[in-house]
């Protein structure tokens, strides 16, 4: 391999019984996927593709964002810490319509079109398995103080 670098510095596109390497740093892979502007072939499969998109996440804060996966279901498995899966309806960005509680060795599915958060309670990295297609992302509102 030409590239040793550790599973959660990269994703993986997973497509029939084909595995690619997706070598297109975190920040610009997002922001084509969210946008559909594809500067990168690997990208566009992700992003107009059925196969599923694999990767490593570390995880030190909340989430400031909200995310959805139209077309499939999402699989998250905790290899360390402790944090909360939040599922928000979609007319409440920043609400809470159901909770899982998430330690080191547990799993939890996102069904597909629900919007959903990580709160983090203690740090650690987690794994997902997630139709990339359509993925939406959308900010968490701030709330006003009382």
């Amino acid at each position: 391999m030409d590239d040793a670098r550790p599973l959660s510095e990269r994703y993986w596109y997973l497509d029939g019984t084909d595995a690619t390497r997706i070598d297109v740093d975190f920040d610009p892979f997002w922001a084509q996927l969210m946008s559909g502007d594809y500067h990168d072939d690997i990208v566009r499969r992700v992003g107009e593709g059925d196969g599923w998109l694999v990767g490593v996440y570390e995880m030190s804060a909340d989430m400031t964002h909200e995310e959805m996966h139209p077309e499939g279901d999402e699989l998250h498995f905790l290899v360390s810490g402790r944090v909360d899966l939040v599922f928000t309806s979609a007319d409440d960005p920043g609400g809470a319509t159901s909770t899982i509680t998430m330690t080191a060795g547990t799993s939890a599915a996102v069904p597909r079109g629900v919007w959903h958060r990580f709160v983090v309670h203690e740090p650690g990295q987690g794994l997902a398995i997630t139709a990339g297609r359509g993925t939406e992302h959308r900010p968490i509102p701030t709330k006003e103080p009382s």
